[in-house]
């Protein structure tokens, strides 16, 4: 579901839930217009205010929110807006409307959800393989253990295969798509590349970082521990750094290599 998205149907995992989030209004009053005016969910009528949450949920697709997340600004509608919208329409008088009723979020504040899925499944991968070989699939009641003790009991786990990618969670698909070790390795070069925006005592830290990622990739004997455990660290600095074109270089690829890792490429 992270990859290609949540239902309607489906429960949506707490890191991706917006509290509060002000709604913008467009309206006509007269001859008067407002545009982008910021109100509570409680400035609505009691009926509207039924059909708005007190939260947002994000239920779009990985890829969706990556691109979302490169948007300075972005606006957001859902069904419940609508609705409230047609219900508050009713109740005002001549010559008075509302015309749209919308949030507004910054793209920071996709890119912080992002972090907290990649930082979710580095972990989940991390944990899983502290006594097992990716070369061997972890015991069912393990894996259990680690999805619940980090995502929550909404996610099922299905592992049927020791061969290609393992499919964690409900609706899960796993596919590699051809994904080579060179491949990643020249996703590191677009990393070290967009390190260039950095400033030198900021560098120092990432090149660093990135050598010894390459070091453990290249090994004659690679461990898919020490290489996932990297890969966290290059996240997590790629995040702290709060530079762009850093973070999303770091996240494709990371997310290349922890692919791999799970197809047991590094041991």
């Amino acid at each position: 579901m992270e990859l290609n998205g949540y239902g309607d149907e489906d429960e949506v995992p707490a890191y991706r839930k917006l509290q509060d989030v002000p709604v913008s209004m467009d309206s006509i009053s007269g001859r008067r217009w407002k545009r982008g005016e910021v109100i509570s969910r409680l400035n609505l009528p009691l009926e509207a205010q039924k059909c708005v949450p007190e939260e947002l949920q994000l239920k779009h697709p990985i890829e969706e929110l990556q691109h979302l997340a490169g948007q300075k600004t972005l606006t957001l509608t859902s069904p419940g807006l609508i609705l409230a919208q047609a219900i508050w329409n009713k109740k005002l008088g001549p010559f008075q409307s509302v015309e749209g009723l919308y949030y507004v979020i910054s793209g920071s504040t996709i890119a912080g959800v992002l972090g907290q899925i990649r930082t979710k499944l580095v972990e989940i991968v991390a944990d899983l393989t502290v006594d097992t070989p990716l070369s061997e699939l972890p015991k069912k009641g393990r894996v259990d253990a680690v999805m619940t003790y980090h995502i929550g009991d909404i996610y099922n786990t299905t592992i049927q295969t020791a061969n290609g990618p393992v499919a964690v969670g409900a609706k899960a698909k796993a596919s590699m798509e051809g994904l080579t070790v060179e491949d990643a390795f020249r996703l590191l070069e677009k990393v070290q590349q967009a390190a260039g925006d950095l400033a030198d005592s900021q560098r120092g830290e990432l090149l660093d970082l990135l050598t010894e990622l390459r070091g453990a990739m290249e090994s004659d004997e690679p461990n898919a521990g020490e290489v996932v455990d990297k890969v966290g660290k290059l996240r997590a600095l790629a995040g702290k750094l709060g530079v762009a074109s850093v973070e999303v270089a770091a996240s494709a690829a990371t997310r290349a290599i922890t692919e791999l890792a799970l197809s047991g490429v590094f041991g």
